[in-house]
């Protein structure tokens, strides 16, 4: 079955609901904008519905940056601005989409929604609602839970609300009723044809998109491998009925969203966030073609080694393609196949990376430190291979166990982790981000995380003798300096995109935040329905 021809159930059906009132709908985004609240907002402004979008920066105490506890505090919402935005806007219904770092914060938020506005119906979504919902649902601040992808849930959910919530049972979404009961709703199979849903809603938080530079997007859903550490493996099975996992829009609807958005905002720099952005190579052909023709922007986009090779590298290169990023996240092939069942061999990741440099492509490597069981030995192999096959980046990330992932096994069996530390993860208490540490981490993956991070901002060289026992003999100031210098002088060197876009980010938050302290009149006043 092609893409387009999917069964009636398995799209996004364009029922108007302007015949019935509109409902008052708050998106809550909490740290960067995420894409699952941008087609929800599209989808809810679409059925004539008053959307407000309710922005919780969390700038230098996420996940996805380092922490640092005064840089917080100055970059800290004021929550009071929050209290008075819901209070304006007294939304009917409320939608989170959470991953686990944000759980704690977004119910914290919920709360706070219950609180200002009672009758308020909360709504949680997203990776860490589908792998634990039992543990989201029993939290009193939460009316509705939406297991696996949310589209054609939200709109059921709206209707629901309309029609006085009667105890009847909706598409991938558990609730509670007024007496107390849970209801279950079916998992139903994946929307197949992705050209139904309409394009991101990109103003979602408007001032997010008056430097315009950045734009994130995706063209498909879904991954064909299984690793270990990933939650793809688990979100694949939802589904009580058979439905492909892998989906893909077409090449029309990915430029007409394209053409659209270059018009609005005159972006220079395009970063698509799929899992393997080469996946088809038939629609990469057409859809490069195009892209060409229609788009001619500079853009960043992720691979697979297993699917990569020199045609592949041609037809990105020649469309535009300046960066790419890629998994390696262990050296070790026995370690890599077995524990986090990835097939590539060192080999192709050589390849890929002799490939990448012929062409002139910037090559970002991630990889993952401190999994369980990982040796010294393992980091030394590393080491040595990175030093004759250095990627442009690399990014190390400490390992970081999410719910229903099947490394926490290994975890297990390595007793760094148990089930009160797995009861704690479910409730969103995993205190490890990707950057500030690991469980089970020992004082050597210190020393390698360093090593990786600034080996390809070395010479030739020193690269070579950059090895664990020199390592620790630098003091921490001035590998901390060091640091600091091979970011910038990668960034700078390889026209980093992620730097480019962590710098806006900042100074998009620094503006907000102070917007939000000294001048919070228009930010309230935005919330206030004519």
């Amino acid at each position: 079955m092609r893409p387009n021809d999917a069964p009636e159930g398995l799209q996004i059906k364009r029922i108007s609901l302007k015949e019935s009132s509109a409902m008052k709908i708050a998106f809550f985004n909490i740290g960067q904008p995420h894409l699952a609240l941008e087609i929800l907002s599209a989808i809810a402004k679409q059925e004539g519905h008053i959307v407000r979008g309710l922005h919780a920066p969390t700038l230098f105490k996420e996940g996805l940056t380092r922490e640092f506890k005064r840089l917080a505090e100055f970059f800290n919402y004021d929550k009071s601005l929050l209290s008075k935005q819901l209070e304006v806007f007294q939304p009917d219904l409320v939608a989170f989409s959470v991953v686990t770092y944000y759980y704690k914060l977004s119910l914290y938020y919920a709360e706070m929604c219950k609180k200002i506005c009672p009758r308020t119906k909360i709504v949680f979504g997203g990776i860490h609602v589908s792998c634990c919902p039992d543990v989201v649902i029993a939290h009193p601040a939460v009316d509705y839970i939406v297991i696996g992808e949310g589209e054609i849930a939200f709109l059921e959910i709206i209707k629901h609300i309309e029609r006085g919530q009667p105890p009847e049972p909706i598409v991938n979404t558990w609730y509670k009723t007024g007496g107390g009961s849970l209801i279950k709703g079916k998992q139903i199979g994946f929307i197949q044809n992705l050209d139904s849903l309409p394009h991101y809603d990109k103003e979602i938080i408007p001032d997010f998109y008056l430097w315009k530079h950045y734009y994130l997007t995706i063209t498909s859903r879904g991954c064909p491998y299984n690793c270990s550490y990933c939650f793809n493996h688990y979100f694949k099975n939802l589904p009580e009925e058979s439905s492909p996992y892998v989906r893909r829009r077409s090449v029309k609807h990915v430029i007409e969203e394209l053409v659209l958005a270059k018009k609005k905002y005159n972006f220079r720099l395009i970063e698509f966030w799929d899992d393997i952005f080469i996946l088809d190579k038939v629609w990469l052909r057409e859809f490069l073609d195009a892209y060409k023709k229609e788009i001619a922007v500079p853009f960043k986009c992720y691979i697979h080694v297993n699917l990569f090779d020199e045609e592949t590298a041609v037809l990105l290169k020649e469309a535009g393609c300046r960066w790419v990023d890629f998994g390696i996240q262990h050296i070790n092939e026995a370690y890599r196949k077995k524990y986090l069942r990835r097939p590539e061999t060192n080999a192709q990741i050589a390849n890929t990376l002799k490939i990448l440099k012929k062409h002139g492509i910037v090559s970002f490597a991630d990889y993952i430190v401190a999994l369980p069981g990982d040796t010294l030995a393992h980091n030394e192999e590393a080491r040595l291979f990175f030093v004759e096959n250095t990627p442009d980046i690399i990014e190390p990330y400490w390992m970081s166990y999410h719910p229903k992932t099947d490394i926490i096994q290994k975890g297990l069996e390595e007793k760094i982790l148990d089930e009160d530390m797995i009861n704690l993860i479910d409730q969103g208490y995993n205190p490890n981000s990707y950057f500030a540490g690991a469980l089970g981490a020992q004082d050597f993956h210190q020393e390698y995380y360093f090593i990786f991070k600034v080996l390809p901002a070395l010479p030739r060289f020193l690269r070579k003798r950059l090895t664990y026992d020199v390592s620790k003999r630098i003091p921490y100031g001035i590998k901390i300096l060091i640091y600091i210098y091979s970011i910038y002088f990668l960034a700078i060197k390889h026209k980093s995109p992620r730097v480019k876009a962590f710098t806006l980010y900042i100074t998009r938050y620094l503006f907000y935040v102070l917007k939000s302290k000294y001048f919070p009149k228009k930010l309230i006043d935005d919330c206030r329905v004519p």
